[in-house]
């Protein structure tokens, strides 16, 4: 193999720490936006509380991703490092409790990140099932798949890597449905809040965040946050999907990093 897993696996924490590191800067910045304003602490009552629970449920799978994958390499090469192909069955062992753990921090990361997306969409279009069911039924898809990739790896108690036979389907299902989801959420967000804009601009109520009217609207800074963060989780589950439908070992560093690009974009939109 040009790329084995071993290496696989020592590029994948080499990467997501660097991602980690970069998403804790971004960790700070949410917080002080969620938990302050201009004029101070906000108060109890002033505070989005389900947005602070998403962004605490995200910091904890991203951590628990990168302890797990540090603790996966310890074992490899420092525990089995001097037994004759340790380290290769270590990370073949695709029912042990870490693979199984490292698969469910990287499903559930990515479901709750959709979660929001489809919820955030929900809610601009006044609660309409109409408009957003169709991306809330994408969504439990993306839920059914999680569930049956979590009970497969954890019953199939063989020497494997995640493009197993068994497993392929389900999780190229998990990842088409999450790009597609990802797409459709978006587009439908960035169309609702440039038809927002529009109407302002026509009425003659401008939307600026400075009180300037030559510069850019909030809303327009809204889209454009909107848009940076659906690309940015959209190009990465791209990638994921390329290299796992591919049968290449890149899908661990890819989808180490993954898990910290979904914090990352979580973020941005809180401090934008």
């Amino acid at each position: 193999d040009d790329f084995p897993i071993t290496e696989a696996q020592l590029w994948g924490l080499f990467l997501e720490s660097i991602a980690y590191g970069i998403y804790l800067v971004t960790v700070a910045y949410c917080a002080q936006a969620l938990l302050r304003s201009s004029a101070g602490w906000k108060r109890l009552d002033e505070i989005n509380w389900s947005m602070v629970i998403v962004a605490i449920l995200l910091f904890c799978l991203a951590s628990l991703d990168l302890m797990f994958g540090f603790y996966n390499n310890l074992k490899a090469f420092i525990t089995f490092g001097n037994i004759k192909d340790g380290a290769l069955n270590e990370f073949t062992d695709i029912s042990s409790w870490v693979n199984v753990m490292k698969s469910v921090t990287l499903v559930v990361q990515t479901m709750i990140g959709d979660g929001i997306l489809v919820y955030r969409c929900w809610v601009v279009y006044n609660k309409s099932w109409l408009l957003t069911g169709f991306s809330f039924i994408l969504w439990l898809g993306g839920v059914f798949c999680t569930i049956y990739i979590i009970y497969i790896e954890s019953t199939l108690h063989t020497k494997a890597l995640v493009n197993s036979s068994k497993l392929a389907p389900v999780i190229t299902a998990f990842w088409s449905i999450t790009i597609s989801l990802n797409i459709i959420t978006t587009a439908l967000l960035v169309a609702r809040i440039w038809k927002a804009d529009r109407d302002n601009n026509a009425y003659g109520i401008h939307s600026s965040s400075t009180g300037y009217t030559h510069r850019p609207s909030a809303l327009k800074n809204v889209m454009r946050s909107v848009i940076e963060s659906g690309l940015l989780y959209t190009v990465t589950a791209f990638i994921s999907f390329v290299v796992y439908i591919v049968g290449s070992t890149a899908a661990y560093p890819v989808t180490d990093v993954e898990v910290q690009i979904i914090g990352i974009a979580f973020n941005l939109i809180i401090i934008r």
